[in-house]
């Protein structure tokens, strides 16, 4: 009987040192885990650029809208011009230089917007 005891015993502290290395293995393993979720947390906040777009698309239209507000002022100290070379846009509020072919202020048949002495003589033949 003492012998069956010795040899429980001895099996009892193997079972214990095994059951300590598989612990200590756990252990690590857990930590390295731990180090891949931390790792990927940091990686998804580093890639998620949502935030950063949407902050410098606010940043940018209010640049635009400062920058509008001042060309508004500029333009209404400025002298006024002649409407026809300056209309208002449709698209954007800004303002597009209209030329003399758009205007409406040259038409074919009219002589030449350069030169008032000037006499078409194309279609008299």
């Amino acid at each position: 009987m003492r012998a069956d005891l010795g040899d429980f015993t001895q099996e009892k502290e193997a079972m214990e040192r095994h059951s300590r290395i598989l612990l200590g293995q756990n252990d690590d393993l857990t930590k390295e885990l731990e180090r891949f979720v931390n790792t990927d947390e940091v990686l998804r906040q580093q890639l998620d650029r949502r935030g950063r777009v949407i902050v410098m698309q606010d940043r940018d239209n209010q640049e635009i809208g400062m920058s509008t507000s001042k060309i508004y002022d500029a333009r209404a100290r400025s002298p006024l011009r002649d409407s026809r070379k300056y209309s208002p846009s449709p698209i954007g509020g800004g303002v597009t230089r209209t030329t003399m072919a758009t205007s409406g202020a040259y038409k074919p048949g009219n002589g030449s917007p350069l030169r008032s002495s000037y006499k078409p003589t194309y279609g008299k033949y």
